[in-house]
């Protein structure tokens, strides 16, 4: 191989990791996560004590057997705030006040990297805590955060960039966060799907049968799908296309708005046909800032000429 081959070579794979790109689509990435953590936590308020509480659905001593050590939980604070007057009750509701204030003031922006640490350490100590009682929608908000904590989410639409004296160097902004997003999703969805074909239930229909008809993720009555046996296959099959597809077919321009939307479609029913509301929500969140840029950067300049447009003939008339 010559020297230009390999100069060739290492030129397109230094543009693929490290492009020069706007990366606005990570504002949508911050704001999104924050604003779908403070629904999350939101919507377990009313039973925080019995998931997170030394006196709640599963006990302390159970916990400690299933955490590994170094997972962090809400009774290591209580232990120590205890000692000075402090109630296990009034810590759990404390973080839980915390938690979305620390998120509302990630999604504006505001000293991004730090609150983004503590939004994320603050969700590790509730994961924790009630891990027994954690499935996917929890797992992924956890690299989610996580991913906020490394990634230069505060760059855009943040008051940390709107109250910088220095001018933001466009330079420094390079696809490698999005590219880390994208491989994440497409091993979620190559092995998720290699795992559906390695038995019968995706071929012949009777996952899709499964997942709608178990009473844990029953919604509608979909029985009368029972009398359309083919529908069920081409559905199952669908899934499997689309998900071991995935690597495969969304980095082709030609096929990414296809796999794109297919894949939204599919968490849209989900969470319709499933009830897992969260776990569809963390995921559309994640494609779409992963292979949704180039969408979100023609509808931003169509609202940003929009409101120009609206501004200027307001002055106009005044």
């Amino acid at each position: 191989m010559t020297n230009s081959s390999l100069t060739k070579y290492f030129t397109l794979l230094d543009n693929f990791f490290f492009m020069p790109v706007s990366n606005k689509i990570l504002a949508f990435f911050r704001i999104a996560v924050a604003i779908f953590c403070i629904f999350q936590i939101g919507s377990l308020y009313p039973d925080l004590l019995n998931l997170f509480g030394e006196q709640g659905f599963v006990r302390r001593e159970i916990l400690e057997v299933l955490l590994e050590d170094y997972m962090p939980r809400i009774h290591w604070l209580s232990d120590q705030l205890i000692l000075i007057g402090i109630s296990e009750v009034t810590t759990v509701f404390g973080l839980f006040y915390a938690y979305i204030l620390v998120l509302g003031l990630m999604a504006i922006g505001f000293k991004t990297r730090c609150f983004s640490i503590l939004a994320w350490f603050i969700h590790l100590l509730f994961f924790g805590s009630g891990d027994i009682f954690m499935y996917g929608a929890d797992y992924v908000t956890t690299s989610c955060l996580f991913y906020c904590m490394l990634m230069p989410v505060g760059n855009h639409f943040s008051l940390d960039n709107l109250l910088k004296k220095k001018q933001l160097n466009a330079k420094l902004n390079t696809i490698f966060p999005i590219r880390l997003l994208q491989f994440h999703l497409c091993l979620i969805y190559f092995f998720g799907g290699t795992s559906k074909m390695i038995g019968v239930h995706w071929w012949n229909g009777e996952g899709i049968w499964r997942a709608m008809m178990l009473p844990d993720f029953y919604q509608f009555d979909m029985s009368w799908l029972a009398n359309y046996p083919m529908v069920l296959m081409v559905m199952g099959w669908t899934v499997l296309l689309f998900e071991v597809g995935y690597p495969f077919f969304i980095f082709y321009r030609k096929t990414r708005a296809i796999w794109l939307f297919g894949i939204i479609g599919m968490h849209i029913g989900i969470g319709l046909f499933m009830g897992l509301y969260q776990f569809a929500t963390i995921m559309i969140i994640m494609n779409i800032t992963a292979f949704g840029s180039e969408y979100f950067e023609k509808w931003s300049c169509f609202f940003s000429e929009l409101s120009s447009n609206f501004y200027y003939k307001k002055q106009m008339a005044a």
